[in-house]
């Protein structure tokens, strides 16, 4: 077991569904369960689909061997029902009695992790504790490919993504960590539009992107290109002071940010239309106010579906936690007494009404995968593509190096993971916590 835990840390392996939790740490545990996501849930995006539709041996011989390592008696992976191609292609791979598929309905967000470990499990994570407080561990489905691939002696310089929206030609592929964004659109025929702009890893949960020469990174799952224009990028794009400053005056504590909470329907004390009293009492309560936001996984739910209005009870919630967190007061001290509230399965949200509210069910797209070899002439590496401390650079600037060769090395005794070159070159630059590799 413990070679396995070696081979995932020197291949750098991370959890790629998410902020980057160094694998390799995972599998130092024991558990119960050992859970794959792929319950993909966030609209346009179809990675995960594609990677168990095409490499689902990979998928289940990387679960088969981590179960393995944790000394895991249970293993499933969490699909959806519509996806049945991916649940075809996973049986067709499972070799073991203790493996099987759990099917989930298309509704957001079924690939949150408590809701996976809930479904599949029927347990539920204590507030602010993580699977195995519970006997579980859960990864990705790209992590476990990469689990495979380390045992080969393959590190990760590639990651998996999908490229949508106003894309000339929509699709899923591998691409070179490294790559720009710029480059990577150009991949599936570049924008259709001269104004646009692009989202990173999703619409609701993912980011937008300020630079198009940033590059992708092992956690990097898709990008979605939409108008400027767009109302979900004009939203996004509003500064925090003008989204409280809305909900100070707007909100008429309504509560259907509550309601419609899916950690609050599964039983956690997550109250946003109660923290968002916090933004126009702040001298009456706003510390009692924000302990309602301590739970909250920022899916984005109450923000862009929920909310008649159009507030930010998600952007309140984050502002909340952080202000806690500053006072040192970021702990949960409530009820730890989960009991799942008697609506949750009417309250689901189906992903096609999200799209509808979000207004982009005309971009939807099959992006299917497109096996390719991308050699761009420049790749810039973050060394900090994961939780925990920047890797350390091990080589030099004009030093030549070869694709799956290490360039920097997890710092000793901290929580990291290694990185890898993703193309034969020479090394540029070495700043700013990154290192640059040209081609040639």
């Amino acid at each position: 077991m413990k070679e396995l835990v070696e081979q995932v840390r020197e291949a750098g392996v991370v959890g790629s569904g998410g902020a980057g939790f160094p694998t390799h740490v995972k599998l130092e545990a024991q558990a119960e369960w050992y859970l794959a996501n792929g319950a993909e849930c966030e609209p346009l995006m179809h990675k995960d689909r594609e990677l168990m539709v095409h490499f689902g041996r990979e998928v289940v011989d990387g679960l088969e061997k981590a179960a393995d390592c944790v000394q895991a008696q249970k293993t499933a992976i969490g699909i959806k029902s519509k996806n049945r191609n991916a649940i075809d292609a996973i049986q067709a791979a499972i070799r073991r009695d203790s493996m099987h598929v759990h099917e989930f309905g298309d509704f957001y967000p079924a690939g949150d992790e408590y809701e996976l470990v809930y479904g599949i499990t029927g347990r539920l994570i204590p507030p602010q504790g993580i699977p195995l407080n519970i006997g579980v561990v859960v990864n990705n489905i790209e992590t476990l490919v990469n689990i495979s691939r380390a045992v080969a002696g393959k590190p990760v310089t590639d990651t998996f993504m999908t490229l949508t929206g106003l894309v000339k030609t929509p699709l899923t592929t591998w691409l070179p960590i490294g790559l720009s964004v710029r480059e990577a659109l150009q991949i599936a025929g570049g924008p259709m539009i001269d104004d646009f702009a692009v989202m990173e890893s999703g619409l609701m949960m993912g980011k937008l992107v300020q630079n198009l020469d940033q590059p992708i990174t092992k956690t990097t799952g898709g990008l979605i290109v939409l108008p400027a224009a767009h109302d979900l990028i004009k939203r996004i794009s509003r500064p925090t002071a003008a989204q409280h400053r809305i909900g100070h005056s707007a909100c008429d504590q309504c509560s259907y940010c509550t309601e419609l909470c899916p950690r609050y329907l599964l039983g956690y004390e997550v109250k946003p239309h109660l923290v968002m009293r916090s933004l126009g009492f702040t001298q009456m309560g706003k510390e009692l106010w924000n302990q309602n936001a301590l739970l909250c996984c920022q899916c984005g739910l109450c923000t862009l579906y929920a909310c008649p209005e159009g507030l930010y009870p998600r952007e309140a919630c984050v502002q909340g936690m952080n202000d806690l967190r500053k006072a040192d007061k970021g702990k949960w001290t409530g009820s730890c007494d989960i009991q799942v509230h008697p609506m949750k399965n009417s309250r689901r949200v189906p992903i096609k009404m999200l799209m509808n509210r979000l207004g982009v069910s005309q971009y939807e797209s099959h992006a299917e995968y497109q096996e390719m070899r991308v050699e761009p002439a420049r790749v810039v590496m973050p060394l900090k593509q994961h939780v925990g401390q920047a890797a350390e650079p091990v080589v030099k600037v004009g030093e030549s190096v070869r694709r799956d060769q290490l360039i920097a090395e997890i710092p000793d005794g901290k929580l990291g993971a290694r990185v890898h070159a993703s193309i034969d070159g020479k090394i540029s630059a070495i700043q700013n916590e990154r290192i640059t590799i040209e081609r040639g």
